[in-house]
């Protein structure tokens, strides 16, 4: 099966939310304070995966992984994405 990049947005929120077909994020980014962005392989066959974002000086649950940081426009908040297995 071939994999494509695509863009995927996790918006903050202080949800998870569930990304099906999305491998590791290989770029960060955010346009919108509310939303950031992510790039990754895609392939349909790839289990859903689980991300949220943090800010700075949040606490971050034990068991999960950091997938990269942005600044937000202007670069007055920075935000975390980070995945749960």
């Amino acid at each position: 099966m071939a994999a494509t990049i695509h863009r995927f947005e996790v918006p903050v929120d202080d949800r998870w939310r569930e990304i099906s077909g999305c491998g590791t994020p290989i770029h960060v980014d955010c346009r919108d304070p509310q939303i950031v962005e992510f790039w990754a392989w895609r392939r349909d066959d790839l289990p859903a995966r689980h991300f949220r974002i943090y800010g700075t000086g949040q606490p971050i649950p034990d068991g999960t992984h950091y997938r990269g940081t942005t600044l937000t426009p202007g670069g007055q908040l920075v935000w975390h994405l980070i995945e749960t297995p």
